[in-house]
C-alpha cells in the first residue's frame, strides 16, 4: 500500500502544524522525550513507554514504534501519529485512530503527549481539537472515544474542555500497580471546535482512510 500521501496531510491551527514526521523528525521528537514528558513518580499513560527512557536503545525504539503503525496501516484499521509543531518548534504528538468504516458508526480514538517544557499552554486541547475536527468534519467519525487515568489533570481537562462526557470506569496497570480509568466520549451531533482548524492534503489521502 502507498501511504505517500499521508505525507502530505497538514493540519493547522493558530499556532499549531500536525503532520507525519521523517525519521531525522522523529528521533528529534524522541529525544524530546527524553528532556521529560512527567514527574518521575507519575505515570499518566495506561503503557509506561516513558519508563524506557535512558534505556540503550530507547530512541531505535521509538522511532520503530511509529514506523511500525504506518507498515501496519490499511483502511479498516489505522492509527495516524502526527508530530506537533508550535511556530516551528516540535512540542509533542497527537494520534488519532479508527477501525472499520465510519459510516459504520465505529469510534475513532486519540492519545497524545507534549514535552514537559511545553506543558500548560493550552497546546493540548488546540492539538485534539484539530484531529477531531478532522475526524468528525472530514472523515465522518459520529463518535470520538479517550480516557485519563486518576491523577492526570492535564487529560481530564482537555476531555472536559472539548465536550467529552464520562461514560464508566475501568482499570490499567502501566505499573503493576491497578489505577482507575475515566472513560469518556464525544459525539459528532455535539461536537463544536474551538478553534479554527485547515486541512491540507486530504483529498489524496481518502482511500487510505476507506472513503
Amino acid at each position: 500500500m502507498d501511504l505517500t500521501p499521508l505525507y502530505g496531510l497538514r493540519l493547522r491551527t493558530p499556532r499549531l502544524e500536525l503532520r507525519l514526521g521523517s525519521r531525522v523528525e522523529l528521533f528529534e521528537l524522541g529525544r524530546l522525550a527524553e528532556h521529560g514528558v512527567h514527574a518521575p513518580n507519575e505515570m499518566p499513560f495506561a503503557v509506561a513507554w516513558t519508563d524506557g527512557i535512558g534505556q540503550p536503545d530507547f530512541l531505535e525504539s521509538f522511532v520503530a514504534f511509529h514506523k511500525g503503525a504506518l507498515a501496519a496501516w490499511s483502511p479498516q484499521r489505522w492509527t495516524l501519529n502526527l508530530l506537533v509543531w508550535e511556530h516551528g518548534a516540535l512540542v509533542g504528538t497527537q494520534s488519532v485512530g479508527g477501525k472499520g468504516a465510519h459510516a459504520k458508526g465505529r469510534p475513532v480514538t486519540t492519545g497524545s503527549w507534549i514535552g514537559l517544557v511545553h506543558q500548560k499552554r493550552g497546546i493540548g486541547t488546540e492539538m485534539r481539537a484539530a484531529v477531531l475536527e478532522l475526524a468528525f468534519r472530514d472523515l465522518g467519525a459520529v463518535v470520538a472515544t479517550s480516557g485519563w487515568l486518576d491523577g492526570n489533570e492535564a487529560s481530564r481537562r482537555v476531555s472536559e474542555k472539548l465536550g467529552y462526557v464520562e461514560v464508566g470506569v475501568g482499570a490499567q496497570s502501566p505499573r503493576g500497580v491497578p489505577v482507575l480509568e475515566h472513560k469518556v466520549v464525544i459525539e459528532r451531533a455535539s461536537w463544536l471546535c474551538p478553534v479554527p482548524v485547515e486541512i491540507e492534503g486530504l483529498e489524496p489521502c481518502l482511500d487510505l482512510f476507506g472513503l
